[in-house]
C-alpha cells in the first residue's frame, strides 16, 4: 500500500520525460532565458547562441540536486521520515500546479526548481523510511521490492500523461487543465499517506 501511495509522486516525475517536454515545445517560447543567458554569455564570448531546449528540463532537475541536496539533506536528517516525505511530495505537487499558471518561461522554471526540490526532500526519506520499517532480516527484501514505485509509476504516468495530453492539450487546447489533474493525483496521494500515517504506519 506504501508503495502503490508514493507512486503518485512518481506518475508526476516521469511526466518531465514526456508531456512537459511537449509542453516546452508547444506553448513556451524560452526567448527572454535564451536572451538573458546570451547577454551574461556575451561577457566572455562574442556573439553567443545559447538556446534553451528540451535537454534543458533534465539540465535543470540535475543542477538543483548537485546544488542544495545536501543542503536539503542536512535540513532535514532529523525529521521524522513519514511526514517529511509527506511534505516533499505536497512540494513537488506545489511545482506541478505552478505550471499551470501560465506560459511564461520564468514560471515554467520555477515550476520545474520547485518539484525537484520536492523529489530532493522525498525519496531519501522514502529510503529511510522502508529501512525502519523492514525486520532486520528482511531490510534487503523490502529495500528491493521498494522500487517497484519506479515502476508503477514509469508505466502509468507514461501512458496516462500521452493520453491525456493527446485529448486535453491537443485536441482541447488547455495545456494548464492537464497539470491541475497532475496536480490533483499528488494531492491524492498526500491525503493517502497522510492516512497512512495516521492508521497503519508502524508508532514505534
Amino acid at each position: 500500500l506504501l508503495i502503490f501511495l508514493y507512486s503518485g509522486f512518481w506518475i508526476l516525475y516521469f511526466q518531465m520525460y514526456g508531456t512537459v517536454l511537449w509542453y516546452l515545445k508547444e506553448y513556451v517560447d524560452m526567448t527572454p532565458i535564451d536572451n538573458a543567458v546570451n547577454s551574461f554569455l556575451g561577457i566572455f564570448v562574442d556573439n553567443p547562441s545559447w538556446k534553451f531546449d528540451t535537454e534543458h528540463v533534465t539540465v535543470i532537475n540535475a543542477g538543483v540536486i548537485i546544488c542544495l541536496q545536501l543542503i536539503v539533506s542536512k535540513l532535514v536528517q532529523n525529521w521524522p521520515a513519514l511526514p517529511t516525505m509527506i511534505m516533499g511530495i505536497g512540494c513537488g505537487t506545489l511545482g506541478m500546479a505552478i505550471l499551470s499558471i501560465g506560459g511564461s518561461p520564468w514560471i515554467f522554471i520555477v515550476g520545474l526548481m520547485v518539484f525537484t526540490l520536492g523529489e530532493m526532500t522525498t525519496h531519501p526519506k522514502f529510503l529511510s523510511y522502508i529501512g525502519i520499517i523492514a525486520p532486520p532480516d528482511k531490510k534487503a527484501l523490502y529495500m528491493g521490492y521498494s522500487f517497484l514505485y519506479g515502476v508503477i509509476g514509469s508505466s502509468i504516468g507514461s501512458f496516462l500523461g500521452a493520453s491525456l495530453y493527446v485529448s486535453i492539450v491537443e485536441e482541447m487546447g488547455k495545456p494548464q487543465l492537464l497539470w491541475l489533474i497532475f496536480t490533483g493525483i499528488g494531492v491524492l496521494s498526500i491525503v493517502g499517506l497522510l492516512l497512512y500515517n495516521k492508521f497503519i504506519a508502524a508508532k514505534k
